[in-house]
Parts: structure tokens; sequence; C-alpha cells
């Protein structure tokens, strides 16, 4: 009937019972402590680090509401290849797991802080954030709204919603920065380039992206005036990525050619 609803929304999350609060057509749990929370972040810091063989099955038995392992993303890298065997199919598989995840312990100051799943603070983002001056941990959990508005690129609604992410994320980010070798902006070979790829890849996208910025450049994910090259090893794809590049005179080039840039075989 008219004015009523079909489905009550609930008030409590019905996995942690922590209050759940509405944003347009998505109805959220803000608790903290809320495993399946969790599980997303620990899902996207996965997927942004290009972490291979950390699936959701290993994930999901790591964050088990009824016998969770780990307590937050940083608890990952306390956890013994014992500790990984018991989640997964064996030993041999825990190894690589272990070995892979603190293969990776060494991480830009922005994309820790664009893995930290923050509405608004894709990897670009982030970079313009470490390029504008606040390049410590320290500094970035002291931004201002006022301050981030000064930042190229960033608006009144990715400032507000940036602020509000760093500031539930303090703890999150004071914890991997304590586990976590995070390097401070350097020059690179790459310095002051920006790349967006597209199409398939002889290694996992994330994986491409975070070399880019180990090399110093900015990895986008679309493609604009500014953007330096677009990757790609079909030269006649058509995907609108394409279109934006031939559109904006953005130079083409292959990922053999980014490896040559990046002086990587």
């Amino acid at each position: 009937m008219e004015g009523t609803e079909l489905f009550p929304v609930p008030l409590h999350c019905p996995v942690c019972g922590g209050p759940s609060s509405e944003e347009g057509d998505f109805l959220y749990c803000r608790s903290r402590a809320c495993p399946v929370q969790l599980s997303g972040s620990v899902r996207v810091w996965v997927k942004r680090l290009g972490l291979l063989h950390w699936g959701d099955a290993l994930i999901d038995r790591l964050t088990d509401p009824a016998d969770p392992r780990i307590a937050s993303i940083a608890d990952l890298y306390r956890l013994s290849v014992e500790d990984i065997a018991e989640c997964s199919s064996g030993a041999k598989f825990a190894r690589k797991c272990y070995d892979v995840l603190h293969a990776n312990k060494s991480v830009t100051l922005e994309l820790l802080i664009a893995s930290l799943n923050i509405p608004n603070l894709a990897v670009a983002t982030a970079t313009d954030i470490v390029r504008a001056g606040h390049d410590t941990v320290e500094k970035v959990l002291a931004l201002t709204k006022d301050e981030l508005l000064k930042v190229p690129n960033v608006g009144e609604v990715t400032a507000g919603q940036v602020l509000e992410g760093l500031i539930d994320k303090r703890q999150a980010v004071l914890d991997l920065s304590a586990v976590l070798d995070v390097r401070q902006p350097v020059g690179g070979v790459l310095a002051g380039k920006s790349f967006c790829i597209t199409g398939v890849t002889s290694k996992p996208r994330k994986f491409i992206e975070k070399m880019i910025m180990d090399s110093g450049g900015t990895a986008k994910g679309s493609v604009g005036a500014g953007t330096s090259f677009l990757v790609t090893n079909d030269p006649d794809t058509g995907t609108s990525k394409m279109k934006s590049a031939k559109k904006h005179g953005v130079t083409v080039i292959s990922e053999a050619d980014l490896y040559r840039l990046m002086g990587t075989p």
C-alpha cells in the first residue's frame, strides 16, 4: 500500500549488532569491529596491492565472525605460515600466501591510504594529496578540509569524504605504518608522468599500477587531457579509454614499452 514500507529497515547489523545507517539506496553497518566490514577492507587491500593467492575463501576464513583470526588489516602481517595453513589448503599454499604478502611490505604512502576503502580516495587522488606536500603519515592524519580543498582535483564532496574516511581509518593507518615499510615520495624514472591501462595485460593490472607508482609515476583509472600515456596491448581496441586517448592526443604505448620506460625486463 502507498505510504507503507514493504520491508522494515533494520536498525542494527545482523552480523555484529552494530548500528546501521542509510545512504541513498544503500544500508551500511557503521561498527568498526564488524567482521563483514573487516573482510571487505581486506579484499580491497589485497586487490589494490595485487597480492596473488589471497582469495575470498581464505579472507572469509580469517575474518569468520565465529572464529576470527585477525582483527585488522595489519594483523595479516602478523600471521605465521602455520596460521595461514590452518585457514587454507595446506602448508605449501600457505607459504605462497605468506611469501607474496611479505614481498610487498614496502609500499608508497599514496598506495597505503588509497587501499583503505575510503570513498573518493583512489590512487590518483592519494597521489595528488601526497604531492601537494602531505608526504608523511603524520601530515596525512593531520589534514584539514581546507588543506584538502587546496589539493589539485579535490572538490568539496571529495574533501569531506576523504577527511571523514581518514578520521575513521586513523588507527588502521597507524597500525599498518607500524608493520610496513612506508616509503616517502621520491623521484623516479616515471616522475611527473601519468598512466592509464586498458585491455588484457600479462600481469595483474594492480601489480602493474604498483610498479608505475614505485617508479614515481601516477596510475589513473581514466584518460583525460592530463594523462601522459595509455597502456594497451591492443592498439586497435575500441574501448572508451582509447577513444578518450585519441580525443585528447594521449600517447599510446604497449605494456612492453612501459617496462622499457621503467627499465624493467
